[in-house]
């Protein structure tokens, strides 16, 4: 899943999300996406005493997350 965010007006991809925006991104709540980062759950950056998050590492991190199914056996 990438998504390509860009500044308005600008022809560069955002690199760099704050929480909301990546709660919006991941589709949970901004309340969630704070519990993570208390639980060090997500990956994230400190800049400047804020929080930040690299969208390819979230990438990176939602892959690793994938649950493959196995076929069930309705007998």
């Amino acid at each position: 899943m990438i998504l390509c965010l860009r500044k308005a007006g600008s022809d560069m991809e955002k690199r760099f999300l704050n929480v909301p925006e990546v709660a919006t991104y991941l589709g949970f709540s901004i309340s969630a996406i704070r519990k993570w980062v208390r639980r060090g759950t997500i990956p994230f950056n400190k800049v400047n005493g804020g929080v930040r998050f690299d969208i390819q590492r979230l990438d990176l991190w939602l892959e690793k997350k994938v649950v493959k199914a196995e076929p069930q056996n309705y007998n």
